[in-house]
């Protein structure tokens, strides 16, 4: 299924993010990725994120503040992936922004556990339970690890 409708992603599986750009578009390298300026999804990484999924955090730059603030202000639930290890990426749910954390000392915790030093805000993040589906949504094959011959 591409990117023009509703895909089912298997929770707990693993796709690569080339899998996830075909799947529901946007870029394969931004944390979160948009199309037609609609955020598609959200891509998360422990190294930048200490506690993903449940929070992702926002860099300065105005441009990922602008971008974090209007999937807020959505509403919208979006796939959320987190690398799990290189060129491999879990899909942990439909997660929609809970809120906006922006209060420094909360901040500052979360660069305490490892969050960069550029911290300009975080999104608490909910699951959200049966999130709409298109009926005639098709479950996209996760990825397939590699067998090792004789193991």
């Amino acid at each position: 299924m591409g990117q023009g409708g509703a895909v089912r992603f298997e929770k707990g599986s693993l796709y690569t993010r080339g899998q996830i750009h075909d799947a529901v578009g946007g870029s394969v390298r931004a944390a979160l990725p948009t199309r037609e300026g609609r955020v598609v999804c959200a891509c998360l990484t422990f190294e930048k994120n200490p506690r993903a999924p449940e929070e992702m955090v926002i860099g300065a730059g105005e441009q990922a503040v602008r971008l974090a603030r209007a999937f807020a202000a959505s509403g919208e639930a979006v796939p959320v992936f987190v690398r799990a290890r290189r060129g491999d990426w879990e899909y942990t749910g439909e997660r929609r922004v809970r809120s906006v954390i922006e209060d420094p000392g909360a901040l500052l915790a979360l660069v305490a556990e490892g969050a960069p030093l550029d911290i300009s805000l975080a999104l608490r993040l909910e699951e959200a339970a049966g999130a709409p589906l298109d009926a005639g949504c098709v479950a996209l094959a996760p990825r397939q690890s590699p067998t090792v011959p004789g193991a």
